[in-house]
């Protein structure tokens, strides 16, 4: 974990979140914040405020009128599905610039925002208490890549070259040439940002859920999104029997696997659109 923890701190872009971000989620985190208060902070930053309008008005929420204001767009939306517009907005503005060699910035943006949705989806599902926070972990975490391939490049260029039959054998290899591989990474960059524990050990453990703990329910919901969102991009039918990452993912994650076909579903109609709103369509 040192070591994931040097390569997050190398990467000054990725080291820390802007602002405006933590003042937002501190104002959703204050129950007396009303809409007006949230509306006025949002303001301040245009291109937030252009995201949560584009993203209020686009098919993803499928409001029949227009809406024209930030009051009324958080007012529809909700203030949990605000804290997800507003970290899923200011990583796509903060990371916009970043195009490591190697690396598929579109597929990359793809499969997180699959993640997000699927492992929602799941918690949404399970009638969880905070399926924003499902979603963060689902978004974040593949994020651990994006530090890996800016701050070792060539290493990561190593592991390319090896083949590799899913994403734990990606893992092993990543541990074995790096020292560490893309979940500690991710983690240690969520911890980095201070996000609490309930995202940053799932991310860690999403290749083997037992290794969470308490939260060994949240990993496995996140394994089960990331095996999902893999079956998605090679572009075959999403099934119960589909491959899983961990094999005890589908019975700690407490998701009925006969129900992951409409999930997939509702994935992909939901993804055009939710990638159109955060501008990381080229």
């Amino acid at each position: 974990m040192h070591l994931a923890q040097e390569l997050v701190a190398g990467q000054h872009q990725l080291a820390s979140l802007p602002d405006i971000y933590y003042k937002i989620r501190e104002a959703l985190n204050n129950p007396d914040t009303g809409v007006p208060e949230l509306a006025n902070l949002i303001s301040i930053e245009p291109a937030l405020s252009a995201t949560l309008l584009q993203i209020a008005n686009s098919a993803f929420y499928g409001f029949p009128r227009k809406i024209e204001t930030l009051s009324r767009a958080i007012s529809l939306i909700g203030f949990d599905q605000v804290g997800e517009v507003v970290l899923a907005g200011t990583l796509a503005s903060a990371f916009q610039g970043i195009r490591p060699q190697r690396m598929d910035m579109q597929r990359f943006w793809r499969g997180s925002i699959r993640r997000a949705l699927l492992n929602r989806q799941f918690a949404r599902n399970l009638a969880l208490r905070d399926p924003e926070r499902s979603f963060i972990t689902g978004l974040l975490a593949d994020m651990g890549h994006l530090v890996m391939y800016r701050a070792v490049p060539d290493l990561m260029g190593i592991v390319l070259e090896l083949p590799a039959s899913g994403m734990a054998d990606l893992a092993d290899k990543e541990r074995s040439i790096i020292g560490c591989d893309f979940c500690e990474v991710g983690a240690a960059l969520a911890a980095r940002w201070h996000l609490p524990a309930s995202i940053s050990i799932p991310i860690g453990a999403q290749l083997d859920p037992a290794e969470a703990g308490e939260m060994a329910e949240d990993a496995a919901r996140l394994s089960l999104a990331v095996s999902v969102a893999e079956v998605l991009a090679s572009g075959e039918a999403v099934s119960a029997g589909c491959p899983l990452v961990h094999e005890d993912a589908a019975t700690l994650s407490g998701v009925d696997l006969a129900l992951l076909p409409v999930f997939a579903e509702h994935c992909e109609e939901q993804l055009d659109s939710v990638m159109h709103s955060l501008g990381l369509h080229h």
